[in-house]
């Protein structure tokens, strides 16, 4: 199997997402992923037994990163998808290097258990923040502003939405960023980046939520759900920055077990002008990406790849057969970052948010739409 990522390109893209110019690789002696675990807990954990840390400058950011005495320190809160992210990057990237450099994937409190519990709980918590059904919840609370009444909702990076919509406010949680933003006369909530399984878990809470506004308002809601993201793209002629709209899934499981099945995206904006179309492949890390398998998934009429569109869409159709309340209408609209088949692979960033902008546009052009 000949693996995407060539030694060279493992190291540059860890290096990015790991260290900064305040810490370099030499200044590390052991990186400590510690799952279901806030930042802020992180922080004060570090506080507590260390007396202080170092926020690490990373080149490309998600999660904020922590270094003290020789160690590196990660939060990761996310779900399951995200550890093996971390993992298997890390894993590669130690072995690539070859520096004696140790590796802890820590547990909630030594407990297996409650670290895959907490990614539940902590995705519950956001969400009645969100939604703040009863008294209680007030401690939680997101927004100042209600929002029973907005039923718009778009996942993706915050500064992009914001640079096409008004922003009326904005919440930085522990957990996770949004803002409430105008579209024309339309209040929209926007989700800041989510990850995999993670996706799914906010979605199903969500709906459940809206689920139970319909019932009590005792009418049908029409709640439009909208994502955009980064995609590989898996055709001869594609460039970065081109939009693509997905139709279908399928999963990295299912190519590797030769079994053709395909998982279907009911995707609102497929119908959109000028951007490629077909089947979309969902990987769980872009580490353990061969040549072979981006070939067969392109002879089975995957156009693109990536590893978050999988989850949402199953908690959105299971939603629709579950809540005759709702009418669910979900859209996805990717744009490609890297083409892994040609050689041009994540390990390099894009030179400009073009083609997240195009997403974002297509996304504003039908909330405006209905």
């Amino acid at each position: 199997m000949t693996k995407i990522l060539t030694p060279e390109k493992i190291i540059r893209y860890a290096e990015t997402r790991l260290f900064g110019d305040n810490v370099r690789p030499h200044n590390v002696k052991v990186i400590e992923l510690h799952n279901g675990v806030l930042p802020s807990s992180l922080e004060e954990m570090l506080n507590q037994r260390c007396g202080g840390f170092q926020r690490v400058l990373q080149e490309n950011s998600r999660e904020p990163i922590y270094f003290r005495d020789g160690r590196l320190f990660i939060p990761q809160y996310s779900g399951f998808g995200r550890r093996k992210r971390y993992e298997s990057m890390i894993k590669a990237y130690l072995q690539v290097i070859g520096e004696d450099i140790g590796f802890k994937s820590c547990e909630l409190e030594g407990d297996e258990r409650k670290t895959n519990i907490e990614y539940d709980n902590l995705a519950y918590d956001f969400v009645v923040g969100l939604f703040v059904p009863e008294d209680k919840y007030e401690d939680r609370r997101v927004f100042d502003t209600e929002i029973q009444g907005v039923t718009h909702v778009i996942f993706g990076s915050l500064d992009a939405v914001a640079k096409q919509a008004d922003v009326v406010e904005r919440e930085n949680t522990p957990y996770l960023g949004a803002q409430l933003v105008k579209i024309g006369e339309e209040l929209v909530l926007n989700i800041g980046y989510v990850y995999a399984d993670q996706a799914g878990i906010i979605i199903d809470k969500m709906l459940r939520e809206y689920e139970a506004l319909a019932r009590k308002q005792n009418k049908k809601l029409r709640i439009g759900l909208y994502m955009f993201g980064r995609v590989g793209g898996l055709k001869d002629e594609m460039k970065r920055h081109q939009l693509v709209s997905t139709a279908g899934i399928i999963d990295e499981v299912d190519l590797l077990q030769n079994r053709h099945h395909v998982y279907p995206m009911h995707n609102v904006l497929l119908s959109s002008p000028d951007r490629h179309r077909g089947l979309n492949l969902n990987v769980t890390s872009v580490i353990h990406e061969t040549v072979e398998q981006l070939e067969q998934a392109r002879e089975w009429g995957c156009i693109s790849i990536d590893m978050e569109t999988r989850e949402s869409v199953e908690s959105v159709n299971r939603a629709r057969r579950r809540y005759e309340k709702l009418d669910i209408n979900f859209g996805f609209m990717g744009y490609i970052s890297d083409l892994p088949l040609k050689g041009d692979t994540l390990a390099d960033e894009l030179d400009s948010d073009k083609g997240e902008q195009a997403a974002v546009a297509e996304i504003v052009k039908a909330v405006r739409q209905g």
